[in-house]
């Protein structure tokens, strides 16, 4: 069976998420088409690019992502007015996007195969790429398992911003970490894993400060600690995160994405 899976900003109140599914099992024999999420921000690629970094590596090998997030329609009059579409191979996976920024936030410097896609709809209207044309290609890839008949390969995409990584100061003392994702419950994901953490750390106590709060120690569950409290845990994305318990941290404590936390380690 050949598994698809969408990412997209279109929420669910409107007819889009139903017929580009119907599409799909229109034009590719024995699909699942499963739904990662359509509830990201418009136009935020930045969450995409977490969301489809942390979601789309559990699937199996083979697996089809359609991403359609921050898309510039684009016909064969004003094809340079947009990022082209891409198909990606990275892992024994495909991903059908745009050439936003969005793949080098999640690929980085890992080997990838990119194809820039060069069928267009047999329709003089592109207004809706995500049916008209990533169906076509989604369905050329399953026949191949391959991106090569899709396009013309290229050797990199658009590289939107530098990765932010954490910063380390003070003779090993201060770690300063960036929020790069905020989920529905308001936790804060850090950009620093618990490997990474724990190489500095070496065994020293730390202490976060977050207003008049403060964590000094790593947590296993949210139950750890009292409700309306604190706590630091690891994420199932391997990613340190702050969180309040059944409470919303990012709301309460007025931290959005970008901000800085600092971690302070005893000398």
């Amino acid at each position: 069976m050949q598994i698809i899976t969408l990412t997209t900003d279109w929420g669910l109140s409107d007819y889009y998420v139903g017929v580009v599914k119907g599409r799909l099992y229109s034009m590719i024999h024995d699909v699942l088409v499963v739904d990662i999420t359509h509830g990201i921000c418009d136009y935020d690629i930045v969450k995409t690019a977490f969301i489809v970094k942390n979601a789309c590596c559990e699937f199996p090998e083979g697996s089809i992502h359609i991403i359609d997030v921050n898309s510039y329609e684009q016909g064969e009059t004003n094809y340079s007015k947009a990022r082209p579409y891409l198909a990606i191979k990275h892992n024994n996976q495909f991903y059908i996007c745009t050439d936003d920024g969005m793949p080098s936030v999640v690929f980085g410097n890992d080997p990838v195969e990119i194809v820039e896609i060069d069928l267009f709809n047999e329709t003089d209207y592109y207004t809706f790429s995500a049916l008209d044309l990533f169906p076509k290609v989604a369905k050329m890839i399953a026949e191949n398992n391959s991106i090569d008949k899709v396009g013309r390969k290229i050797n990199q995409f658009y590289n939107l911003v530098p990765q932010t990584h954490f910063i380390l100061t003070d003779n090993n003392t201060v770690i300063k970490t960036q929020v790069i994702y905020v989920d529905n419950y308001g936790n804060l994901f850090l950009n620093i894993k618990d490997i990474e953490f724990n190489e500095i750390r070496k065994d020293r106590s730390f202490v976060i400060r977050i207003g008049i709060g403060k964590i000094t120690k790593i947590s296993s569950s949210y139950a750890d600690v009292a409700i309306g409290e604190l706590l630091l845990t690891i994420s199932s994305s391997g990613y340190l995160q702050i969180a309040l318990r059944e409470g919303n941290c990012s709301g309460l404590m007025s931290i959005k994405r970008g901000d800085t936390i600092t971690i302070t380690f005893d000398e």
